[in-house]
């Protein structure tokens, strides 16, 4: 009796959806409380509930299992901007929303605690390009039109578009004891991304003295945070060709990520841009990178030393949601090098990261 009760119950539902019943198709299957249609379904929540799904939110909903995504919590509503789709499920933890230039993609968890905070699609991140997938060093990541949200278990859900990473400058602690009595040092640093190489120069400071500084600012890389891998070269300028040295260590990146694409096979980009894989992905790239770098000679610049510097995602994502960085000197940063000592000289270099 129960069971012709739900039925009755969930036909009447179904007679009730009027011109809507066009696009459900013949019904293939009832399954307990669900009934399926060729291209949408009917959940039995209640007497007084019985949802829909329909269309490509449907299709997505089968797509991510189904009842084990979730059972429906409301039927296909209409967004605020008057445009958009969705249905909530599994008691509001999950939602499938789509959009005629997104399609259907689900948010779920604390991802979409987060962009519900930020007004949803109201809000500077707009409406999801992709379901929730993993991202490296453990993490899981949304991507959005203007951006991702990212989470790991440590640090919870980060909003974010692109990151800027400069370099911001160099201090010279102790200077190399030229016959002139001062240095003319100069920075080339070298980066690769999962999607990216090249190489920049800063330029040559002129009348370097011990324990003074070099505030500059030079843009290095704009982009998501899929991590980064910088390879800083210092050197003091005596007769050499800088910008040849520049282009040596261009080439020496184009060849390490050439090597690491070839390794990947393929980089899985979700939504504008944003490569997510299981582990940390741009130490997938950087096997031979000191190899690349130390097979480079020929300088007649004198090395004052080299240092590799690795960023993953998570590693980006935290440093650009620092509101302060650090000063020394004058010189703003985020991160820096070691020590780099060579010449009788001992210098840092220092490198800033942002959000966009």
């Amino acid at each position: 009796m129960e069971i012709l009760r739900m039925e009755k119950a969930i036909q009447a539902r179904f007679d009730s959806l009027g011109d809507l019943k066009g696009s459900f198709g013949s019904l293939v299957e009832k399954e307990g409380r669900f009934w399926y249609y060729q291209h949408g379904c009917l959940h039995y929540k209640n007497a007084d509930n019985i949802f829909e799904i329909h269309g490509d939110i449907y299709k997505k909903w089968v797509k991510l299992g189904g009842a084990g995504f979730g059972k429906p919590d409301t039927d296909e509503l209409l967004c605020v901007d008057g445009t958009g789709r969705f249905n909530h499920f599994e008691n509001g933890t999950k939602t499938i929303f789509w959009h005629p230039f997104t399609g259907a993609n689900a948010v779920e968890g604390d991802i979409k605690i987060r962009w519900n905070e930020l007004g949803w699609e109201r809000g500077y991140l707009g409406y999801p390009t992709s379901d929730e997938v993993d991202f490296p060093d453990g993490g899981r990541v949304n991507s959005f039109q203007n951006g991702g949200i990212y989470w790991w278990p440590d640090t919870g859900a980060m909003d974010l578009n692109d990151v800027v990473v400069h370099y911001t400058g160099l201090m010279c602690f102790k200077e190399t004891g030229e016959i002139d009595g001062t240095d003319e040092p100069y920075a080339i640093v070298g980066v690769v991304s999962p999607f990216g190489s090249g190489a920049y120069r800063s330029r040559t400071y002129a009348s370097v003295d011990s324990n003074t500084s070099r505030p500059d600012l030079m843009e290095i890389y704009r982009g998501k945070p899929n991590g980064i891998a910088l390879a800083i070269q210092l050197m003091e300028h005596d007769e050499g060709n800088r910008d040849k040295y520049t282009d040596d260590i261009a080439k020496a990146m184009t060849s390490v990520h050439s090597v690491g694409t070839t390794a990947l096979g393929f980089i899985p980009v979700v939504g504008a841009g944003i490569a997510a894989v299981v582990g940390p992905l741009i130490q997938k790239f950087i096997p031979d990178l000191a190899k690349a770098v130390n097979n480079l000679f020929g300088f007649g610049d004198d090395e004052i030393g080299k240092h590799i510097i690795t960023l993953t995602g998570k590693d980006m994502l935290v440093l650009a949601r620092q509101n302060n960085g650090s000063m020394h000197r004058g010189i703003g940063f985020k991160f820096s090098t070691n020590n780099l000592r060579g010449e009788n000289a001992n210098y840092k270099v220092y490198f800033g990261l942002v959000p966009v």
